[in-house]
């Protein structure tokens, strides 16, 4: 099963990647230089910025799992409390969400994983939630295996405790989404800011390329040239960390 503090990319994820570097890089050449033989070395600046994308689809994995873990508790509180146990009511969730959520979903490969390491490897429930805890890097999912680990070893209610978790986790991921969304909208706005520049370089470049010849045709012009996309990419950058927030 797949370890969601990580990111291993595809073969096509990784030909999207270098072919959108490319681009960027022929175009961001064409834009402040004007000479195509700066494309390797703006191209080589830009695979820099690969950790941030794959922190990004990891970030966004995460989020779709402890969404659909939200549901799974809902789920769980509710078979347990109808007499099952916690291992029988990991087992009957794929059917309860069948129709919601697709084979490939992550949480029903989860399921269907712990399904088949209970009947034929005899493994714990408890063992196998904890498994998720530590792939998934949750402090909810960590917090529920705690819950019930401490429930089942004191004999305390178990379908009250699941059923109470599963309110108090499920509010806090609500909540956190909210908080997600929230910080998505300034994201989106602080990158209209940092891509303004280059916007209005481009339209000054259409519409009066002898405005532009300056800064492509002289030693001076070119250094300014790379000191203003050296700063537009510093405050890029300074706008994408100000707007990152953990949960």
């Amino acid at each position: 099963m797949p370890d969601y503090r990580s990111w291993e990319s595809s073969t096509e994820e990784k030909l999207v990647f270098f072919a959108a570097v490319l681009a960027g890089a022929v175009f961001l050449a064409w834009l402040f230089y004007d000479e195509p033989l700066v494309s390797p070395v703006l191209a080589a600046v830009l695979l820099c910025l690969r950790p941030r994308v794959s922190a990004l689809f990891i970030r966004r994995r995460r989020s779709r799992l402890l969404l659909q873990f939200k549901d799974l508790l809902y789920s769980l509180s509710s078979l347990m409390t109808a007499g099952r146990s916690l291992a029988q009511g990991l087992s009957e969730s794929q059917d309860f969400w069948q129709g919601t959520y697709a084979e490939d979903d992550l949480i029903m490969r989860e399921l269907g994983e712990m399904d088949r390491r209970m009947r034929e490897g005899g493994e714990r429930e408890l063992d196998l939630i904890r498994d998720l805890a530590i792939r998934s890097g949750s402090e909810d999912i960590a917090d529920f295996a705690l819950a019930c680990e401490t429930c089942k070893r004191t004999g305390g209610d178990f379908a009250g405790a699941v059923s109470r978790c599963a309110e108090i986790i499920g509010d806090k991921i609500v909540l956190e989404k909210e908080l997600a969304a929230m910080a998505a909208q300034k994201r989106f706005e602080g990158r209209i800011i940092g891509a303004a520049p280059l916007v209005i370089i481009f339209f000054i470049r259409l519409l009066s390329p002898d405005y532009m010849y300056p800064l492509y045709h002289t030693q001076s012009g070119r250094m300014v040239s790379t000191l203003a996309l050296v700063l537009i990419g510093a405050g890029f950058l300074l706008l994408e960390r100000m707007n990152e927030i953990e949960f």
